[in-house]
């Protein structure tokens, strides 16, 4: 079943660069708010993004927490690429280097990683991801209310879509349709997934309005990736292949390398209005 949690993961990175193109396109077009939200090619990439987090789902039952959220965040690889040729953004020689670090990161890490069987989450483990999220809910609200600092808030938004990878995982979701549909609605831990994603959603989209977007990406992506990969090779049964240590610590370097440079491209910030010619999403000209 690895590969059919590669290709969801793969996909899903696709689909979320798809979706940033999709809306930063519709951002150009739009002349107020109310423009962007009725486009139908921002509702498109309101759709991709779906897809996306849909795939990051499934990805995340049957590969290693650490090799899906760095795949999911080589999504600026493409997003960094595709803005060259939609949008004319520059594209720097550094930009093509950390693309390639990313692609042999990213295959070094699926290569070396492996992953065991699904834990059954008993009633500590629950209850631990209950006050974890209220732990970050209070210091992610407190941040975003006093602080108008970027790069903190970014951080707490990574922990909390860490979060989403790790509850997805507990999350019992086996067996028929009916048993599934009954466990989202009573299980605590899928309330407590909701909750993360929700979270971090919302700390993210306050992380970019108070700072240049490639920081807050960049801080977003290694948190996101190191936080529950880190509990995945601890707790959660995920592992490393017998004599690949050294790969796997080399793919997470080059991988992760990768995106941090990307995220700060010249490309990003058109995405973002941070270079003065797009505006940024949602706001009034």
């Amino acid at each position: 079943m690895l590969v059919v949690g590669l290709a969801a993961a793969l996909v899903a990175a696709a689909a979320n660069a798809g979706a940033a193109m999709l809306e930063a396109l519709a951002t150009r077009r739009a002349t107020r708010a109310a423009g962007v939200l009725t486009s139908p090619v921002y509702l498109g990439g309101l759709l991709l993004d779906i897809a996306g987090w849909v795939l990051t789902v499934l990805a995340l039952r049957y590969m290693p927490i650490v090799a899906v959220q760095a795949i999911v965040a080589g999504q600026v690889v493409i997003t960094v690429i595709a803005s060259h040729w939609v949008f004319d953004t520059p594209l720097r020689r550094v930009d093509l280097v950390a693309a390639g670090a990313n692609v042999i990161g990213l295959a070094l890490l699926v290569g070396s990683a492996s992953t065991g069987d699904l834990p059954h989450t008993g009633v500590a483990g629950t209850i631990a991801l209950l006050v974890v999220l209220l732990v970050l809910a209070v210091g992610g609200i407190t941040l975003a209310v006093r602080s108008r600092r970027a790069v903190p808030t970014a951080f707490t938004a990574g922990l909390a879509f860490g979060g989403t990878a790790v509850a997805v995982r507990l999350v019992d979701l086996d067996g028929p349709v009916s048993e599934i549909a009954r466990a989202v609605v009573t299980d605590p831990v899928a309330w407590a997934l909701v909750g993360y994603a929700a979270l971090g959603l919302a700390l993210y989209t306050v992380a970019l309005a108070r700072g240049a977007v490639g920081p807050v990406v960049a801080v977003l992506a290694v948190t996101e990736t190191l936080a529950p990969g880190l509990l995945g090779l601890l707790l959660l049964g995920d592992g490393i292949r017998d004599g690949w240590a050294p790969w796997f610590v080399l793919g997470l370097v080059l991988a992760l390398g990768g995106v941090v440079v990307l995220a700060r491209s010249p490309a990003q910030a058109s995405l973002a209005g941070d270079d003065g010619v797009a505006r940024p999403p949602l706001k009034r000209a």
